[in-house]
C-alpha cells in the first residue's frame, strides 16, 4: 500500500474516532454559556461539551439570533492560538454575519490531534449554535492552512463550501487526485515573501488548468496572517461565489461593486505590466461573475492574453524564481535534515556551513537586487525549516539535537525572538533554569512583542517564581 492511501485511511479512522459516539450524547442538556453577553465580544476560551480538554475561541456577530442561520467559519492558528486567529476576522465577520471559532488544540506536529481538535469543534458548535450548513468554511495559517484544507478534503461526516489558506496549501504528500468531497472553492492568500510562495503559484496554475473554484492573492508581506484587506476580499469572495451557486440570495449592488473592482485591479495591472495579476483578474472576471455580469468582452480579452507572448514570458520568469529558490536552499535543506542526528563534529561542521548560507541569504535579500525577493523566501525557508525540525526534535524529547537546531537558527536570525524561546523550553525540559532565562533576556532584547504570554507557557511554568523571569515578563529589558 502506498504512502499516501495509508496517509488517507489515517485520517479516515482519525475523523471516525472523533464522531463516534456524538449522536448519543446529543439529547445532553448544553452547559451554561450566554449566547447574548458573548455576542460582539471574542470568548477567549469555550471548553468543548463531550470534551473539556478541548476548547475554542469564538465570535458571534453582534446581531447573531438562533431564529436564524449563520455562515460559520473554523480557523486554525498554526500555534493554537485560537484567539490570534478569531481576531484576524473579528471585523469581517462582524460586517458579513460569520460566526467563527479558532481551535486553541490545533497546532503544527501529527495530524491526528489537529483533525480531533477540528471535529470535536466542529461538533460543538454545531449542537450550540444555528449554523446554516450550506455556508460552512476553514481557513488557517501555515501548517494550519494544512489543517484547514485536510478538514476539507477528508471529513466524511462534513460538508465544507470554501477554503480560506494563507501561507500554505494542501497538506504535504497529496496528490490531487480530486478525492469526491473536493468540490469546495479555494482561496489562498500569499504574501510576495513567502517562502511557501512556489507552492501557492503552482497549485493556482493547476487549478486554473483544471477548471476549479479559486481565487489566490499575492500581496506584499511575508509568511504571516494576511492583512485585513485581503481578509476582507476573501469573505467577499466567498459570498460572491456561493450567490454564485445559489446558496445566498444574490446582491446585485455588491456584485456590481467586486465586478467593477476587479476590472480595475486588471486595467491597473496592465499598465503596470504586472501580466501574472492581470492575467488572474480577468479569469476571475470571467469565471466568477459568470451568469451574473456580462463577462463576454473579457471573455475576449482573457483568450487575447493567453496567447501572447507576454503570458508566456511571465510564466517562464515565475518558474526561473521557484526553480533559483530550489538551488538556493537545496545544499543547506539536506544538512538541516542530517544535523539532528549527526555526531558533535560533525554537527559544528554543519552548523558552520548552514549558518554562512544564512547570512548570505539575509544579507542578499536585504539588497537592492532585482532577485532580493528570491534570496527572501530561502532565507525564511530554511529558518522555518531549521525550527520546525527542532520542535520535531522537542516533541520526541531529543532535547540536546531540539537545543542545537534552536540555538543554530537563534544565530542564522539574530531578528527572530522564536528560537530563543523554544530554545528555553528545551533548556527548562532539560533542567537548565540559568540557560533558559539568557536564552530569554536575549528574546526580550530583541523585541518580544508579547513577553506576558510566557507567564501562561506551560513548559515554562517551572521559572514562574524566579525575579529574572517576572522581569522579562514585565517587558523590563525589552528592545
Amino acid at each position: 500500500m502506498d504512502s499516501h492511501r495509508r496517509w488517507i485511511i489515517q485520517l479516515g479512522i482519525i475523523f471516525l474516532v472523533a464522531t463516534g459516539g456524538s449522536s448519543q450524547e446529543k439529547e445532553k442538556p448544553l452547559a451554561a454559556f450566554d449566547v447574548q453577553a458573548a455576542r460582539g465580544t471574542i470568548v477567549s476560551k469555550l471548553a468543548c461539551l463531550d470534551n473539556p480538554t478541548q476548547s475554542y475561541s469564538l465570535y458571534l456577530p453582534s446581531n447573531y439570533s438562533p431564529d436564524r442561520r449563520w455562515p460559520m467559519l473554523y480557523t486554525f492558528d498554526p500555534f493554537a492560538r485560537g484567539k490570534t486567529a478569531v481576531e484576524v476576522y473579528q471585523a469581517v465577520a462582524e460586517k458579513y454575519g460569520y460566526i467563527v471559532a479558532g481551535s486553541n488544540n490545533s497546532k503544527n506536529g501529527p495530524v491526528g490531534p489537529q483533525l480531533e481538535a477540528a471535529q470535536t469543534m466542529w461538533n460543538d458548535t454545531h449542537r450550540r449554535f444555528a449554523i446554516d450548513k450550506d455556508r460552512v468554511y476553514v481557513t488557517g495559517l501555515s501548517g494550519g492552512a494544512r489543517v484547514a484544507t485536510s478538514f476539507a478534503l477528508f471529513c466524511t461526516t462534513c460538508a465544507v463550501a470554501g477554503v480560506i489558506a494563507h501561507g500554505a496549501g494542501y497538506p504535504v504528500g497529496f496528490n490531487n487526485k480530486q478525492p469526491a468531497n473536493e468540490r469546495f472553492a479555494y482561496y489562498a492568500a500569499v504574501g510576495d515573501v513567502d517562502f511557501n510562495y512556489p507552492e501557492l503559484a503552482r497549485l493556482r496554475k493547476k487549478k486554473d488548468e483544471q477548471g476549479a473554484p479559486f481565487k489566490v492573492k499575492v500581496y506584499p508581506g511575508p509568511h504571516q496572517w494576511a492583512p485585513p484587506e485581503i481578509v476582507e476580499d476573501a469573505i467577499a469572495w466567498l459570498e460572491l461565489k456561493a450567490m454564485q451557486g445559489g446558496t445566498e440570495k444574490a446582491d446585485p449592488a455588491f456584485i456590481k461593486k467586486l465586478f467593477t473592482a476587479t476590472q480595475a485591479e486588471a486595467a491597473q495591472a496592465e499598465q503596470k505590466s504586472d501580466t501574472l495579476t492581470q492575467y488572474y483578474a480577468l479569469r476571475s472576471l470571467v469565471v466568477d461573475f459568470k451568469g451574473m455580469e456580462d463577462v463576454s468582452e473579457f471573455e475576449s480579452k482573457l483568450a487575447a492574453l493567453k496567447g501572447s507572448k507576454a503570458w508566456k514570458n511571465a510564466l517562464q520568469r515565475e518558474e526561473r524564481d521557484i526553480d533559483s529558490q530550489d538551488s538556493l536552499v537545496a545544499t543547506a535543506a539536506g544538512e538541516l535534515a542530517q544535523l539532528g542526528s549527526a555526531d558533535p563534529g560533525m554537527q559544528v561542521s554543519l552548523g558552520r556551513h548552514i549558518t554562512s548560507v544564512l547570512a548570505d541569504l539575509r544579507r542578499r535579500a536585504h539588497s537592492n537586487s532585482s532577485d532580493s525577493t528570491v534570496y527572501s523566501r530561502a532565507f525564511t525557508q530554511l529558518f522555518i525549516q531549521g525550527q520546525e525540525a527542532g520542535e520535531e526534535e522537542f516533541r520526541n524529547n531529543r532535547l540536546s539535537s531540539a537545543a542545537v537546531y534552536f540555538e543554530l537558527m537563534a544565530e542564522g536570525a539574530p531578528d527572530q525572538v522564536w528560537p530563543l524561546v523554544t530554545l528555553a523550553q528545551t533548556r527548562v525540559r532539560a533542567g537548565n533554569k540559568k540557560a533558559a532565562l539568557k536564552a530569554l533576556e536575549e528574546a526580550s532584547r530583541r523585541g518580544m512583542k508579547h513577553p506576558e504570554t510566557l507567564a501562561q507557557d506551560p513548559e515554562l511554568q517551572p521559572l514562574a517564581s524566579d525575579p529574572v523571569f517576572q522581569k522579562i515578563v514585565q517587558g523590563a529589558g525589552a528592545k
